[in-house]
C-alpha cells in the first residue's frame, strides 16, 4: 500500500470556474498530492469593455505558482500537456472541454471527474438546476472515472445530499462544492491503493441535461402555463443566472405595464384572488402575484423591475 504522505501522487488538474478553484485548493493543500500543473480554458473577453480575463483556475494557479496550460480542444496540445506534467492521476471539475481518448488513457490511475448529481441521472452541464426544476428531493456528488461518453464513466463513489425546499442553484452548489472538497482526497487515496472497485453505470436509467435548458428564454415565467410550484422552482433554479422573469401586464398598474420583473426570491402562499393570472398586487403587507390556481399566489420577497435596482419586498411596498 502506497503511503501518500511520504510519496505524494502527481496530479494534473482540469477546471475553470470558482467551484473548480475550491476543488483545486483542497488538493493543493493536501500533502498526499502534488499538483504538477493545471489545464484551464483560454482567456476570454468579458463585459461591455471586452476585457481579456483569465479563468478563476488560472488566477489561482498564477497566484500560487502552479504551472498552467491551455489546450483549446486541440488533441496535440493535450499530448504536450501530458508530456510536460507527467501526472499519475488527473482530476477534473467543471472544465468545459471534451477530453480526447489519448489523454484519458495516459495517467496510471486514470482521469477522475467530480459531477454534481447521482449518476446516471442528470448527465450533462446543468445537473443542479435541472434537479431543482424537476422537484427532486435529493441530489449528490458522483466521483467517476472519465470516459469518452458524457459522464458515462464507472463510479468510484456517490455522496448523497438533500435538496432543501429553500435551496437555490447557488446555495446547493456551494454546499456540494464544500462537501466534495472534503471527501475527494480520501476517495482518491483509496482508489490509488486499490481499495475501490468501480461500478458501471446503468445506461438504461440515464437522463441528460443540457446548457440550452438554462437560458434567458427558458427563464421566462408563463403564468397561465406553469403551476405555481414549478414557477417557485424556476426562481430557485435560475439563481444567480439567468434569473426567472416575466413581463407585467396592465392589470399590475399603469406604471408597471409592459415592464420586465426579475424574481430573485419567492414562496408559495395560500391566498385566493379573482385578479387576472400574473397580476402583481399588494395584500396584507405582502407583494403577491396571482397564479393559474385561484387559491394560490406567489409571494415575491426580492425583485427587480426593469430600469430599477434590485429591492426587497418591504422596500418595494414602501415605494408604492
Amino acid at each position: 500500500m502506497r503511503d501518500l504522505q511520504k510519496d505524494p501522487a502527481k496530479v494534473l488538474f482540469l477546471g475553470s470556474g470558482w467551484e473548480s478553484v475550491e476543488t483545486l485548493k483542497a488538493l493543493h493543500g493536501d500533502s498526499r498530492f502534488r499538483i504538477t500543473g493545471a489545464i484551464t480554458t483560454a482567456d476570454k473577453r468579458v463585459g461591455r469593455k471586452q476585457i481579456i480575463t483569465p479563468s478563476d483556475v488560472k488566477k489561482y494557479c498564477v497566484e500560487n505558482g502552479i504551472p498552467v496550460f491551455h489546450t483549446e480542444n486541440d488533441t496535440q496540445r493535450y499530448v504536450k500537456a501530458m508530456e510536460k506534467f507527467k501526472p499519475e492521476i488527473v482530476v477534473c471539475k467543471a472544465f468545459g472541454e471534451i477530453v480526447p481518448k489519448v489523454f484519458l488513457d495516459y495517467p496510471k490511475y486514470g482521469c477522475i471527474n467530480v459531477h454534481f448529481s447521482i449518476l446516471p441521472k442528470y448527465r450533462g452541464a446543468v445537473p443542479i438546476q435541472k434537479a431543482i426544476l424537476d422537484g427532486e428531493k435529493e441530489t449528490g456528488i458522483s466521483i467517476i472515472l472519465m470516459s469518452e461518453g458524457l459522464d458515462e464513466g464507472d463510479i468510484l463513489h456517490i455522496e448523497r445530499e438533500k435538496i432543501l425546499d429553500t435551496d437555490t442553484n447557488l446555495s446547493l452548489r456551494k454546499r456540494l462544492v464544500k462537501k466534495s472538497s472534503v471527501i475527494l482526497g480520501d476517495i482518491l487515496e483509496k482508489w490509488i491503493n486499490g481499495e475501490i472497485i468501480p461500478v458501471k453505470q446503468n445506461n438504461a436509467e440515464a437522463t441528460y441535461c443540457w446548457q440550452k435548458d438554462i437560458s434567458k428564454e427558458k427563464a421566462q415565467i408563463l403564468w397561465n402555463s406553469y403551476s405555481p410550484e414549478y414557477i417557485q422552482r424556476m426562481v430557485r433554479a435560475f439563481i444567480p443566472w439567468p434569473v426567472a422573469w416575466c413581463r407585467l401586464g396592465s392589470s399590475s398598474g399603469k406604471s408597471l405595464d409592459g415592464k420586465i420583473m426579475k424574481i430573485f426570491e419567492a414562496e408559495i402562499i395560500e391566498i385566493s384572488s379573482e385578479k387576472d393570472t400574473g397580476t402583481l398586487f399588494k395584500k396584507n403587507n405582502m407583494l403577491l402575484v396571482t397564479t393559474r390556481d385561484p387559491h394560490i399566489c406567489l409571494r415575491i420577497k426580492e425583485l427587480q423591475i426593469e430600469g430599477k435596482n434590485k429591492v426587497s419586498e418591504k422596500d418595494f411596498l414602501n415605494r408604492i
